[in-house]
């Protein structure tokens, strides 16, 4: 009987689909598994909400919430530092102002020694500010209007790829 039912072509065909409809679902949680449980590099770039206040220019300290951290939108400055090497941490609406003008911030917690602080540097330009941040919860945090990348590793290439995709554009919603 069993012999008889391996001929038969829609049998065949039902264990076919059997097997797939068993491979596909453990390859999907495989491939999800090994794509969040990544330790090292840097995450996918993500956009984050235009702050509604994103218009507001506040010209001394103010008590300010920002909703992400560090900010990539919100109340900030009228006039943005310049670009460059920065041995101290930005203010909130420093980087703000920065990031409005369609700058990049590469910030970095100072006190990991595993950084290439060369070619961290080598990233400073007039449209982008290195920065020290005790606060950050990742190794490094590049910000841009409305985007981050965090990387819980130096990854030269994916620092490089979000400047080139980020440098002088903000965001269309943006109006000032």
């Amino acid at each position: 009987m069993i012999l008889l039912l391996r001929k038969n072509p829609a049998f065949r065909a039902y264990c076919y689909v059997r097997k797939i409809c068993l491979i596909l679902p453990v390859c999907a949680i495989l491939i999800t598994a090994s794509a969040c449980s990544r330790e090292t590099g840097c995450d996918l770039p993500r956009q984050e909400p235009l702050s509604p206040s994103s218009s507001l220019h506040l010209l001394g300290n103010a008590e300010v919430v920002w909703e992400t951290d560090p900010p990539t939108s919100g109340p900030h400055y009228p006039v943005p530092p310049k670009g460059g090497d920065y041995d101290y941490a930005l203010s909130n609406l420093e980087q703000v102002s920065f990031l409005e003008s369609g700058g990049v911030i590469i910030q970095y917690l100072p006190s990991i020694t595993s950084i290439d602080q060369q070619k961290l540097t080598s990233f400073a330009s007039d449209s982008v500010i290195i920065s020290p941040n005790e606060k950050l919860k990742s190794l490094l945090v590049a910000t841009a209007w409305t985007w981050k990348l965090s990387c819980k590793n130096y990854e030269f290439e994916s620092l490089e790829k979000f400047i080139t995709d980020h440098q002088g554009k903000i965001s269309a919603n943006h109006k000032d």
